[in-house]
């Protein structure tokens, strides 16, 4: 048994080497989030300044804005389960250094990965920027639930279960994985939002 737990710890171990030699930049650029979140803000200030006449149709405007914001829905993830303390939100550099999936790939992403070493949980949307990107992003989601899995298959059989139950799911241009012992009431918020 201990030397699969030694096993397990160096295959970890070896995997977080590697992420952290792979980018030598350790500042994570958030400005990607205020900059999406203060847009959404300003669709929404700016309907409340039109007409009477003009508000549905401003209405569903921002409606759909809200619906593209994907900090939005894992804000109201965050707001509505109880996620573990080590949660940490994903950066467009976490998201290219974890998943490999770059900025030029999506439109619009958001989740949390949790960073104790020991809990497996993750939350990742992605929006495509096109379909001719979807199964690349698809692929490279799935590539990481692979490794995940291989290394915590013989460790702990809580994390293996959640990790088996989780899968890569897509609806139109979004992509999302969730390892969450609360991934079905995560994936019913996601739906809310993508219809």
């Amino acid at each position: 048994m201990k030397k699969i737990i030694l096993t397990a710890l160096a295959a970890m171990l070896i995997m977080s080497v590697s992420a952290c030699s792979s980018n030598g930049d350790s500042k994570e650029n958030t400005s990607d989030n205020v900059q999406t979140s203060s847009e959404a803000s300003a669709v929404q200030d700016n309907s409340e300044d039109e007409s009477a006449d003009e508000s549905t149709e401003e209405d569903s405007t921002v409606n759909a804005a809200q619906a593209e914001d994907l900090k939005a829905v894992f804000e109201q993830v965050k707001n509505e389960v109880e996620l573990p303390e080590e949660m940490s939100d994903f950066t467009a550099k976490r998201l290219e250094r974890v998943l490999g999936i770059s900025e030029d790939e999506i439109d619009d992403f958001a989740g949390g990965v949790c960073t104790d070493g020991v809990k497996q949980d993750q939350i990742i949307y992605v929006k495509a920027k096109d379909e001719s990107k979807i199964a690349d992003i698809q692929q490279k989601m799935q590539n990481n639930l692979d490794s995940i899995y291989n290394v915590i298959q013989n460790y702990d059989p809580k994390q293996k279960a959640n990790i088996e139950n989780a899968k890569v799911e897509t609806k139109g241009l979004y992509v999302s994985l969730v390892i969450s012992p609360d991934a079905e009431k995560i994936k019913g918020i996601f739906s809310s939002y993508t219809g």
